[in-house]
């Protein structure tokens, strides 16, 4: 079928595109209790492969009862849409019980669901009193470190003042993705006004780069030029939701916008 590889393309990276713009995040001492966000806020995105439109994402929060304890529950749902979706069907579901005041997860649950047999489930329950992880796949995880799942990652940022960093600086943090331990790297490249779906928008420009946690931070093991891969675009205010990603490939360019919000507190 002609275009038939080209067309299919965007499907299999539509995890990856979720993948970093729910892990928009690091960071060492945020100020607990503060958070720029509510429970009842939705977001909205919509994921392209050049002129196709190949998948939409939406990310929930809500406050909700687990284990007895009031806490903060956010669901994000990944899938194709259009032609790709008839290609190579996806279906994914990220899911988290958090702390309201720590931001730090409970339980994370990622549910993927892609082409005609790919199914994987990760469920993870944390204990951060022990530095472990359960996890159904792996059994016990130790923490080196605080760690968080992505869509924890995703929160942290949220509450994060980028007021007292300078263009060049890198940001870390620990993080469990697919029962992985890694390390994630954001560049800070400075503010950029970008002409968004939802309108001009005056941003923070960052660069995210991984580090596998059982290989040491070498030039072998990070992106030399972490700038030719993907770049993520924060609006600059309050909120500090992502607007943006973008993801060059050799095949072409991803790009996921923001294209409706409701409830932000800001």
């Amino acid at each position: 079928m002609p275009g038939y590889k080209s067309i299919l393309a965007p499907c299999r990276f539509i995890e990856p595109v979720i993948f970093i713009l729910i892990l928009v995040a690091s960071f060492d001492s945020p100020s607990f209790g503060q958070n720029n966000f509510i429970p009842g806020e939705d977001l909205k995105y919509i994921v392209y492969f050049g002129p196709v439109n190949a998948g939409m994402a939406t990310i929930n929060l809500k406050r909700v009862i687990h284990n007895n304890e009031q806490v903060y529950y956010c669901k994000l749902g990944a899938r194709s849409i259009g032609l790709p979706d008839k290609l190579y069907r996806i279906r994914d579901t990220y899911e988290c019980y958090f702390d309201s005041i720590t931001v730090l997860p409970y339980m994370a649950i990622r549910d993927i669901r892609e082409g005609r047999k790919y199914k994987k489930k990760n469920i993870d329950t944390y204990d951060h009193k022990n530095r472990s992880i359960y996890s159904i796949n792996k059994g016990e995880i130790k923490m080196l470190n605080v760690t968080r799942d992505v869509i924890c990652a995703f929160y942290f940022i949220r509450n994060y003042d980028f007021n007292n960093l300078k263009t060049g600086d890198i940001i870390t943090m620990d993080l469990l993705f697919d029962d992985e331990l890694m390390t994630f790297r954001l560049h800070y490249l400075g503010k950029e006004t970008i002409d968004a779906r939802i309108g001009e928008i005056n941003c923070l420009k960052l660069v995210p780069e991984i580090v596998e946690a059982k290989k040491p931070t070498d030039s072998e093991n990070v992106s030399p030029n972490p700038e030719d891969e993907m770049t993520i675009w924060l609006s600059d205010d309050a909120n500090q939701v992502p607007v943006r990603v973008k993801f060059d490939l050799l095949i072409g360019s991803i790009k996921a916008d923001l294209i409706e919000y409701i409830n932000l507190k800001y």
